[in-house]
């Protein structure tokens, strides 16, 4: 991707900032801080954030944040009084301020009507997984069997993940040593992903440890450790398997987008081009909304019968309409309902393809018409967490708050990490609202709007749930906020996303938010 902000040129691809006189020298931690900042530059960055993206979640110092900010600073030839790209935002972080435009050579997609797809290209080879046998450590007899109970059950589970190719167990079973030469796997099954495991007796307590690894570069890019009395057998090989599908559905399409970043778009097959998308669409706003819904117009040009890809691509038209990305909304409603209708039409027993088709009815204000679908998607799934949130989301926006709390404490269970998770809790927060509990529910509003990733109408929730609960104060602090994250907020903005049944709560939150200084 280029990005322009005069008068400089940022070549993500490439690695390379030009300016004025030329190529500009940037050390590599400072590249990725600068990166950061102009392809999010409609929003703050917290130092939290830049540690996870720029250091991969070390520890570090916050000196060494700062040396890293002053480099990219002295780059730009702006300094910490002027100001002109990067504006400090005292107690939340930085944000790029100086217009960014995307350059004429931007390696983004063009649509199918401007750029015709390659008719010999394909989808190419989803992301493939061995699961192999755990290693069994002072195991009994009695449960020993566990060693393989526990993976073919993960077998089985991931085997509903349309986007995922789990290698049989009758291949990856023949695997059963302690040592597993990762480039073996790769060369012989063809499997990009590895998970291993180990079953372990510690007196009384069985533990059970999973490694997910990256067998090109032999990396390990995710690990769990569950440890239970022995009486708890069966709930540790029900928390395992939750945990393996959920981090699964997180971490390998965060593997495939990486690998995606490092070639040009217009080389990538449709598989890359789809999980380079979601990378984009979970970060809620308009800028990335869009590039993530061209890749997902890309991946289904390329692959007309791609159901992940259309289901994805009705969520970017869903946030489309929801956030106010569009002036068109109807135009982005009707999107949404064609690319689900199109993706379950492709694969009713996709559970994102359902997952989608259950979404598109919030937007109409008839969200009970989509726990049809919704309810299909974790049967066909059931450790997936988004089923289990947007049924949730329905069951609040129809004034059933005890119900979509059940459903928010497993979707957060079953996904800590999930992309979702600060709409997630802005949800409790409004179920507790709902309840008359103010005091938790502000409390949970501002946890919410704390989370990485919320996005603004989440921030608006955050505002009506301190304004009810009398906390005038944290009120206008995140009306402040959400001037800064969004200038053009209105009332209709949140109630056209979240189209609440109950015309008394409608009421109370168009109350709440006059209340705290927001215009219709």
């Amino acid at each position: 991707m280029i990005l322009e902000f005069s008068p400089f040129r940022l070549d993500t691809d490439l690695g390379e900032l030009t300016g004025p006189a030329g190529p500009v020298a940037l050390e590599p931690k400072a590249f990725a801080l600068l990166t950061l900042l102009a392809e999010n530059h409609h929003r703050v960055i917290s130092k939290e954030e830049m540690i996870a993206t720029v250091w991969g979640g070390r520890f570090i110092s916050d000196d060494a944040v700062s040396t890293v900010l002053k480099l990219v600073r002295r780059a730009l030839n702006d300094d910490g009084a002027a100001q002109a790209y990067i504006r400090t935002i005292r107690g939340r972080g930085h944000r790029f301020v100086a217009p960014v435009q995307i350059g004429t050579g931007a390696k983004l997609p063009a649509s199918a009507k401007e750029t015709p797809p390659d008719p010999n290209a394909g989808r190419g080879e989803r992301p493939t997984v061995a699961v192999l046998p755990f290693t069994r450590i002072a195991l009994t007899d009695e449960i020993a069997t566990l060693a393989d109970a526990i993976p073919a059950e993960i077998i089985s589970s991931l085997s509903r993940l349309r986007w995922l190719r789990v290698i049989a167990r009758e291949s990856t079973f023949r695997f059963r040593h302690d040592s597993v030469d990762l480039q073996t796997l790769h060369s012989l099954l063809g499997a990009g992903f590895c998970l291993s495991g180990r079953v372990e007796r510690i007196g009384t307590r069985l533990g059970v440890s999973v490694d997910l690894s990256e067998t090109r570069s032999g990396s390990v890019i995710w690990s769990e450790r569950i440890e239970r009395p022995l009486d708890d057998v069966h709930e540790i090989r029900s928390l395992i398997v939750a945990a393996v599908i959920s981090a699964l559905d997180l971490r390998i399409p965060q593997a495939e987008a990486e690998l995606a970043r490092t070639r040009p778009v217009e080389k990538l097959d449709a598989w890359s081009l789809y999980h380079l998308g979601l990378s984009h669409m979970y970060r809620f706003n308009g800028h990335d909304n869009a590039i993530a819904g061209d890749l997902f117009r890309r991946a289904t040009a390329l692959d007309p019968s791609f159901a992940a890809a259309y289901a994805a691509r009705s969520f970017t038209s869903y946030q489309d309409a929801a956030m106010g990305f569009t002036a068109d909304r109807a135009a982005a409603v009707s999107d949404a309902r064609v690319a689900a209708e199109r993706s379950i039409e492709l694969d009713p027993l996709d559970p994102s393809a359902n997952f989608s088709m259950g979404r598109f009815p919030i937007l109409n204000g008839e969200p009970d018409d989509g726990l049809v679908w919704l309810d299909r998607a974790v049967e066909l799934s059931p450790s997936f967490a988004k089923g289990y949130y947007s049924r949730s989301m329905i069951h609040a926006l129809s004034g059933r708050a005890a119900d979509a709390r059940v459903g928010l404490d497993l979707a957060t269970t079953l996904s800590p990490l999930d992309p979702l998770l600060a709409p997630i809790r802005g949800f409790r927060s409004i179920s507790l609202i709902m309840d008359g509990d103010l005091e938790a529910a502000a409390e949970w509003g501002v946890r919410a709007a704390q989370t990485n990733n919320a996005h603004f109408i989440v921030v608006m929730g955050a505002v009506i749930a301190c304004e009810l609960a009398g906390q005038k104060a944290r009120a206008a602090h995140w009306m402040a906020v959400l001037r800064d994250h969004r200038p053009d907020a209105r009332t209709s903005h949140f109630l056209n996303g979240l189209p609440f049944v109950d015309p008394t709560f409608r009421a109370k939150v168009i109350a709440a938010l006059r209340s705290a200084g927001l215009p219709d």
